[in-house]
């Protein structure tokens, strides 16, 4: 990762921050307060030693800081006067310290809700490109995990620069106020303390994105074994799973090894560094002090207070470390932000039709595909038809369906719906004009009635209709909480027929002019697929209706039946009149393919 690259990530981040600006005020105004404290402590140190034990001598080391009215040497002091200042100091500091905390982890709790809102809004509006190419769980990391990883690294580096950067300032004014000489002469390690950390810092920001890199690795190998966990079982993979997990996981310990050591060097290396100017240093105050003379009192109060200025400038050497590594994983998270977004060019927002389609001399082509997945592919479909696509696999029917609901683009043709180029349209008015029920059956970790309901006002009594028509209101009567019943992850707590039925419900529930149904009763019984043909039949002449099936026995009593072949279509008419002609689609049902 690049300067540039930090710097970019830096400036994405405060975006985030900006807004919350109130929230740091106060935490920065608080930390100040906390870190005018910091003087003190030496300070009080050099009265309780010269006013409490005897007189004190002229100053050595440089002009005494006022005594705010304490008595004078000749009068007892107060011993009284030591634990209550003591103690009212480290309040006051803990009660400051304590409100930085909060108004700034208030502010970063703002700000990663902002940024994983803004990442799930660039992910719902990614071109559809993205998710083939994205691989599994790599999203919902980017989104859920890196980004309070990101904001709690980065904001524990700025805790440090606020909670040790103030005080240090406020120390190094005492000691310049001091011993203006002496402080100055400490701040020559400085530059050689800048320049080892910053060639410590290159190091880290290497490692640290292979080690990033590495535990993207590994959580997409989890994601893989759980996703396909029937098929690992099934071929009998587990061995090879854990081995594929074991190497990856051994990878990122080697990188994250090498990143604990990268981080590890800035501490041992400030500290020599600094040790070396603090012995110079009190070696030349313990000279001064014996040729012009001092208190104990004074060289005890300095040499604390440069010990205390050593240890703050520790930390905020260390500080770059969680810093840069909060970089790396939110850039990482931010990639979400620069994925291309769907081509949305369309101008008409809504639209409500009868559901007529014409596709024409369509051509379409994924990226990276050496043929086309359609080629000159033509067809029409009146509104209220029922019609059925059939095909060998590859033939172009799933690209159908991607052409009509906006996941692709062609790259000549025309498509119209209800007799308007569908480019004029906005996709979220296309997509309204649809209701699909994809192969692939996706539920959601809700309620039967917000499974069926799904983006819309939920309806009990359309929801029941609709459950009726998908042949599984009975299922859903008799489960504990009825419509309210929570169905599990994807819908885990249902067997795969129901899975199915109740994206059919779905549908139903859209009430879309055009309905979708690809491969939709491949996982159902005779019975349940009788029924859901029944109501399918009922709806017949108000919904624009397009099967997509292999069993070529679903189709039969489509209005119309298109044969794709090669990505065109070769072949159109009703069942009896495309056996009689004899050609591919009565190959097809010879076969028993489709």
């Amino acid at each position: 990762m690049s300067t540039n690259d930090l710097r970019t990530t830096t400036r994405r981040m405060l975006a985030f921050v900006r807004p919350h600006w109130r929230g740091l005020i106060g935490a920065l105004l608080a930390f100040i307060a906390a870190a005018a404290t910091e003087p003190l402590l030496p300070w009080l140190l050099q009265i309780t030693l010269d006013s409490g034990f005897g007189a004190p001598r002229a100053s050595a080391l440089g002009p005494q800081l006022p005594s705010l009215n304490l008595p004078k040497p000749s009068e007892p002091f107060p011993i009284w006067m030591v634990p209550v200042v003591l103690i009212g100091l480290f309040a006051a500091r803990g009660l400051f310290s304590f409100l930085g905390q909060y108004l700034l982890q208030w502010t970063v709790g703002r700000t990663v809700l902002d940024i994983r809102c803004a990442l799930m809004n660039a992910l719902m509006r990614a071109d559809a490109s993205n998710f083939t190419q994205m691989a599994g769980g790599t999203a919902v990391t980017k989104l859920v995990g890196d980004p309070q990883q990101a904001v709690h690294l980065v904001s524990n580096a700025g805790l440090t620069l606020l909670r040790d950067g103030l005080p240090a300032l406020a120390m190094l004014g005492y000691l310049l106020y001091t011993n203006w000489k002496l402080t100055l002469l400490t701040l020559v390690t400085l530059p050689v303390m800048a320049l080892v950390l910053k060639q410590v810092n290159k190091r880290v920001r290497r490692v640290g994105g292979q080690a990033y890199e590495a535990q993207m690795a590994l959580s997409n190998a989890v994601d893989d074994a759980t996703r396909a966990w029937k098929l690992v079982r099934s071929f009998g993979a587990q061995e090879h799973e854990r081995e594929r997990f074991s190497t990856r996981a051994q990878n990122l310990r080697r990188q994250t090894l090498k990143q604990v050591a990268a981080n590890s060097m800035a501490q041992p290396l400030s500290q020599l560094i600094a040790s070396v100017g603090l012995s110079l240093i009190v070696a030349l105050a313990i000279l001064q002090g014996r040729q012009q003379g001092g208190t104990p009192g004074e060289f005890l109060a300095f040499v604390s207070a440069l010990l205390l200025l050593m240890s703050r400038a520790r930390h905020l050497a260390e500080m770059m470390q969680p810093w840069t590594n909060g970089l790396i994983i939110a850039r990482g998270a931010m990639e979400l932000l620069d994925l291309p977004p769907e081509d949305d060019r369309g101008t008409v927002t809504q639209h409500s039709g009868p559901g007529a389609l014409r596709l024409h001399d369509i051509r379409l082509q994924y990226p990276g595909s050496e043929a086309p997945a359609l080629n000159g592919l033509s067809l029409e479909i009146a509104a209220g038809q029922t019609v059925a696509l059939v095909g060998a696999s590859g033939a172009g029917k799933s690209s159908v369906v991607h052409l009509l609901l906006g996941f692709a683009r062609a790259q000549g043709g025309r498509y119209e719906i209800d007799g308007l180029d569908s480019t004029t349209l906005s996709l979220a008015a296309l997509r309204s004009q649809f209701a699909v029920v994809s192969q692939d059956t996706l539920l959601f970790d809700d309620t039967v009635l917000a499974n069926v309901a799904y983006a819309q006002t939920p309806d009990r009594a359309r929801a029941e209709s609709a459950l009726r028509d998908a042949a599984l209101w009975d299922f859903v009567q008799a489960l504990p909480q009825g419509m309210d019943t929570r169905i599990g992850s994807n819908g885990s707590t249902l067997s795969g027929g129901q899975r199915q039925r109740l994206a059919i419900a779905r549908a139903l529930y859209r009430d879309a002019p055009i309905w979708i149904f690809d491969e939709a009763t491949s996982a159902l019984d005779t019975e349940s697929e009788r029924a859901v043909q029944d109501a399918l039949a009922r709806h017949q002449g108000h919904k624009t209706v397009i099967l997509i099936a292999h069993r070529l026995s679903t189709v039969r009593h489509a209005d119309r039946i298109f044969v794709l072949q090669a990505g065109r279509v070769v072949e159109s008419g009703n069942h009896a009149e495309l056996l009689a002609a004899g050609g591919t689609y009565a190959a097809l049902v010879s076969l028993g393919e489709g």
